[in-house]
């Protein structure tokens, strides 16, 4: 796809008597090119187009992208100036760009990037288009069948110093543009500039800049004497323009020959040092090196991917800074030389702080501002660290294959896709402010790798880094690595249990240690980017607040698809990956904030899972809706270990997780930890702490006793409810497994699964004690329809006539609840416990 450039609509405008005198009998310029690029305007006109007080009338000089400025019939002084010494040319007021001549009868002349390149005078191979300073000039030449474009002023190549906040100067944007797509360049400056100090320093910045695109440069200027015409204009109204081209244009020597001359003359002038060397170089490589003090290292503009500045090692900036000393002072100098030099170096290009341009998105063809879905030119001002590996143009393709897989592995539930393209949207717009990482769960070939690597392809593998909650806690280098990234991926994360402060701190856009091995430590960073974890179990930690609860973004995935129908999605997926980030992209910005923060109320399918996974990744959680029931009036003493389970609550609780294995918190944590599950992460009312003579107390929640009023419904008085799940499941039958009776109705199945939708619990004597299998709910990790209802149709078969084995030792099964993910078991000594049902199999006599 061609660049373009945008083409107005040619009007021809109104000139006067004077300004056509002036134009094509004083200038010689063609009458039809002057109609469409001057028009003569009012001193009142005149102000309003500059921004300014006019203070003559004049002509207005306006070219093909709209960049103007206004040539006065008499000069008015400025700051003390005199009138001959005041401007013969006015500019507006603000930004400005290049000036590029209107075509009287081809409006697409400088649109039709292409064809603009046939017309341009050839060098070497090169498409070439003329520099000059001057309107008028790069009329007359552009007449004349040679493309030419014209500096507002000598300095007027590179936007101005204070347009930038550390004062770099970039080429303006239509010269940028011109670069970028290939053309070469002549310079064709006055025939004075060569004895003009402060031309020669403006061109010879404008040659620099321009190198740094990797465009051919030629130079003309001084090629011609003043007496056969100061301008291009002069010598074309004296000579002819096919003398120029034959004696001039055909006589242009390359820049690098050009440049020699000034090297020579310093190499013989000046006695260089240390810092008059870092100094030339600062400002010659000042838009592309950076010394990042902070992190102490060298940042370098479009040397590994283009728009993008990249880490160098110091060995790079030694040889660059080598090479040259060693064009300017010859192979005269030592290692302390260099040394010093870049030291020096380092203070002229110091950056405090990297800041980072906001709302944009860089990609391999230019820079998409995401709210007007625009294509933007690279620029080194951008600061960007990183970019999308892909061409937004290529997103025509779309993205249906991606979308159709996504409503698969959500098993066709439309608010879930919509739920992981918000967050694929959080990720690529680096919205870290929303505090929420994606927690992927469900068993193996579910999708959880596949998406995970989908969404490292969208924001790119460069872009994305990989660790474990081991690493991540406990080693202190490991955040050192996340700076600049956009996306961090967690893995093997079921399998760690302790401490996760770095975790809530890398996603809640607090402070990380920035210290890298062998290298001082350096300040703290706070991280941009998302964070993603995948696990076929809950994660499970020692930290029960609500603090790790509300960053939690949990998914379940619970598709699985048979071997010998997995397909190459990453390779399938490429082609799609542009047309991806626009369907991401289109969400709007309130809908996607809604997904990902307020999930439980926008994704009504993951209520059910919410209380469920809560439970799976919280013991305390799993201690208060088994032991404990809400009741208003209820005050129950916290206590100590040593006394009555039945009684109080830190004694039940720890008993509780004696017997399930988990490890308890300590007596000064447990009444924290649980108000704030109770107000902080269930919004329970009525949960509050106090103290009396007895010691601390919780009001509204009471122990359960099994087969108490406080467990059992009545006629005049409902079932007490449990915490987190209400009255579904307590199982308190110990006299054998539980029949699973169905109260009036039969128990029914869906085809699709076979999951029993109307099944009770019942404490009866069990009808099959002596069947040969005992099943317990065959329930996934992760709830497949969210329904607390246990499915005892289609079980994993544990047991024979209730009996099991539970690491090495003989139990009898009493009973299950919450799915059958939980069993009940008799030790052969009488005593009960809870345990989980994959810690079961079948007892070998």
């Amino acid at each position: 796809m061609s660049q373009q450039l945008t083409a107005p609509k040619i009007n021809r405008h109104y000139l006067n008597q004077r300004h056509k005198k002036e134009l094509f009998e004083k200038r010689g310029l063609n009458p039809k090119w002057c109609e469409v690029n001057c028009r003569s305007i009012s001193t009142n006109q005149a102000t309003e187009l500059l921004g300014y007080t006019a203070q003559s009338d004049g002509i207005w000089l306006e070219g093909s992208n709209y960049q103007g400025q206004y040539y006065p019939d008499k000069r008015w002084s400025s700051q003390g100036k005199s009138e001959k010494q005041s401007p013969k040319y006015r500019s507006p007021k603000g930004e400005y760009d290049i000036m590029l001549p209107i075509h009287p009868e081809d409006p697409h002349y400088w649109d039709d990037i292409e064809a603009l390149k046939l017309k341009c005078y050839i060098i070497d191979g090169n498409p070439c288009l003329v520099t000059t300073e001057g309107f008028f000039k790069a009329i007359a030449l552009t007449s004349h069948e040679v493309p030419t474009l014209a500096l507002l002023g000598v300095e007027m190549g590179l936007t101005p110093t204070d347009a930038d906040p550390q004062g770099k100067r970039y080429l303006v944007p239509t010269l940028e543009k011109l670069a970028r797509a290939g053309f070469g360049f002549i310079h064709a400056f006055d025939a004075d500039a060569v004895s003009n100090p402060n031309v020669i320093d403006a061109q010879r910045k404008l040659v620099h800049q321009l190198k740094k695109f990797n465009v051919a440069q030629y130079n003309v200027t001084g090629l011609w004497s003043e007496e056969r015409g100061k301008g291009i204009d002069d010598y074309i109204k004296i000579n002819g323009a096919d003398k120029f081209k034959q004696e001039v244009l055909a006589k242009a020597v390359s820049i690098d020959k050009w440049e020699q001359q000034f090297n020579q003359e310093q190499q013989t002038q000046k006695k260089w040092t240390q810092s008059s060397l870092a100094e030339e170089l600062a400002e010659e490589y000042r838009p592309k090196l950076a010394w990042y003090a902070t992190r102490k290292c060298w940042y370098w503009y479009a040397r590994k991917v283009s728009g993008v500045w990249s880490e160098t090692v110091d060995e790079a900036i030694g040889a660059l800074v080598t090479a040259e000393a060693k064009n300017r002072l010859g192979p005269v100098f030592n290692h302390d030389f260099i040394s010093g030099t870049i030291k020096f170096l380092k203070y002229e290009l110091a950056v405090d702080e990297w800041s980072e341009a906001q709302g944009l998105i860089p990609l391999i063809d230019g820079v998409l501002d995401p709210k007007t879905m625009k294509l933007l030119p690279h620029s080194p001002g951008y600061r960007f660290l990183w970019q999308l590996p892909y061409k937004w143009q290529d997103r025509a393709i779309g993205c249906q294959p991606i979308t159709d897989w996504l409503l698969e592995i959500m098993k066709q539930d439309a608010s879930l896709v919509q739920l992981l393209r918000a967050y694929l949207k959080a990720v690529v717009t680096g919205r870290s402010d929303l505090h929420r990482f994606l927690e992927a769960i469900g068993p193996g070939g579910t999708g959880k790798s596949t998406f995970l690597r989908l969404a490292t392809a969208l924001v790119g593998k460069e872009n994305t880094t990989v660790t474990t909650l081991k690493q991540l806690e406990t080693n202190r280098f490991e955040t050192a690595a996340l700076y600049g990234k956009r996306l961090v991926l967690i893995t093997d994360s079921e399998r760690y249990g302790g401490e996760v402060q770095t975790l809530k701190n890398l996603t809640g856009e607090d402070d990380l240690r920035n210290e890298r091995k062998c290298i001082q430590q350096t300040t703290g960073f706070k991280y941009t980017g998302m964070v993603m974890v995948a696990a076929n179990e809950p994660v499970q930690s020692s930290d029960y607040t609500s603090g790790l609860k509300r960053r939690r973004l949990t998914i379940p995935f619970t598709h699985q698809v048979l071997p010998h129908l997995q397909r190459d999605l990453d390779s399938e997926f490429k082609p799609y990956l542009p047309g991806l980030l626009e369907w991401v992209l289109e969400m709007p910005d309130v809908e996607m904030v809604s997904l990902v923060v307020d999930t439980n109320n926008s994704v009504p399918s993951l209520s059910g899972f919410s209380a469920e996974f809560l439970l799976d990744t919280n013991p305390l959680a799993d201690w208060m809706d088994s032991c404990l029931v809400l009741e208003p009036n209820a005050k129950t003493h916290v206590g100590t270990l040593s006394k009555s389970a039945e009684l109080y609550l830190y004694s039940s609780y720890c008993r509780w997780m004696d017997e399930t294995g988990s490890r308890s918190v300590s007596l000064r944590r447990f009444s924290e930890c649980l108000i704030d599950l109770c107000s902080n992460q269930l919004k329970l009312q009525g949960i509050k702490k106090g103290r009396d003579n007895q010691g601390a107390y919780i009001t509204g929640l009471a122990i359960r006793q099994p087969g108490s009023d406080r467990d059992t419904a009545s006629a005049v008085k409902p079932p007490a409810y449990r915490p987190i799940t209400g009255t579904d499941g307590l199982v308190t039958n110990t006299q054998g497994l539980s029949d699973g009776s169905v109260t009036d109705q039969t128990p029914t199945s869906d085809p699709s699964d076979g999951c029993v939708k109307s099944v009770v619990v019942s404490d009866r004597q069990p009808s099959n004690q002596n069947s040969e299998e005992c099943a317990i709910p065959n329930s996934q990790p992760i709830a497949t329809h969210h329904n607390p209802t246990p499915n005892i149709t289609k079980g994993l078969v544990i047991a024979v006539r209730n009996i099991a084995d539970y690491s090495g030792e003989k139990v009898t099964i009493v009973g299950w609840e919450r799915h059958g993910s939980k069993v009940q078991v008799e030790f052969p000594n009488g005593s009960y416990r809870w345990v989980k049902r994959h810690s079961l199999k079948i007892y070998n006599s």
